[in-house]
């Protein structure tokens, strides 16, 4: 897994960063190369630092996370930006 950096800012939220874009193409992202980078993430459990709510990452999640109507929409900075965010699941 490429690893994040999560670092705050001037008022002390926390911020990720995201040094590899793993997901280059802007125009059309391959949703289904998406899901497969997923699939490394089932069975994991966080914890969210505010709530303290634990969750777990089930097998449904990377169809659901790609395979969305709203996710099949997406183009250009939008799409590449959700398609990245998945490098940082567990510090989301």
């Amino acid at each position: 897994m490429p690893n994040s950096i999560i670092t705050h800012d001037e008022r002390g939220k926390s911020i990720i960063l995201i040094p590899d874009i793993i997901f280059v193409n802007k125009q059309n992202i391959n949703w289904h190369d998406v899901e497969n980078y997923l699939k490394q993430y089932i069975g994991i459990v966080v914890e969210i630092t505010e709530s303290k709510d634990i969750i777990y990452v089930g097998k449904h999640f990377p169809n659901e996370f790609s395979s969305s109507k709203y996710t099949r929409t997406l183009r250009g900075a939008r799409a590449k930006a959700k398609a990245n965010a998945v490098q940082a699941i567990p510090e989301m």
